[in-house]
């Protein structure tokens, strides 16, 4: 008898079904390990705030060494709000010597990882010079960085950078540094910056 097989079609068409089986089951268990890894992420988040409302907890009642050990177990996991926190323990000397270089160290932590607040307040700080050197360019940079993430107070600061040409002027600006001013003050407005929309009508007269 003669032995059959299959035609060039048939095995091409058995090749692509096999093919297609194999993507899908790759798409489906991809789409299960992201949703999975979401659930989990959601679950550290909120365990995450959890913990942060105890600390707060422990700091509105006065436990200001409660809430800096719990705020500094979180900021090992790189939560910026915590390293925020600590930064201002510090800062104020609640619970811990005032220290303000230390403070600061913190607060880069923060905006390095991203932190919009923190990179505000970074910003501001190389702009006054007194725990860091001051250094103007730096400053814009950072509040640049902090207004690009819709931070209002980050918009205004580099605004009047801009509309004041890095600290020498409103004489020195540039129309395309007043122009660019107007725009992220009144992206400041939007979010809420109380002078903000002073500041741009000045400006744009």
């Amino acid at each position: 008898m003669a032995r059959l097989y299959p035609s060039k079609s048939q095995t091409n068409s058995k090749a692509g079904l096999s093919a297609h089986l194999f993507v899908g089951v790759v798409v489906l268990l991809v789409f299960v390990s992201t949703a999975s890894l979401t659930l989990a992420e959601e679950r550290d988040n909120a365990a995450e705030a959890v913990t942060g409302l105890k600390a707060y907890a422990a700091f509105k009642a006065g436990n200001y060494e409660e809430a800096r050990l719990i705020w500094e177990q979180l900021a090992t996991k790189g939560n910026t709000t915590a390293l925020i926190n600590i930064a201002n323990l510090f800062q104020q000397g609640k619970g811990v010597v005032e220290d303000r270089k230390l403070a600061l160290e913190y607060i880069i932590q923060a905006a390095q990882l991203g932190d919009s607040r923190a990179q505000y307040e970074l910003g501001i700080e190389y702009e006054k010079g007194l725990i860091v050197p001051r250094d103007i360019y730096k400053a814009a940079a950072w509040l640049q960085k902090s207004a690009l993430q819709g931070d209002s107070d980050g918009q205004f600061a580099y605004a009047v950078m801009l509309a004041t040409a890095y600290g020498k002027g409103l004489e020195h600006s540039s129309q395309l540094q007043r122009r660019e001013a107007i725009d992220w003050l009144r992206k400041a407005a939007a979010n809420g910056h109380p002078d903000a929309s002073e500041y741009a009508r000045v400006l744009a007269e």
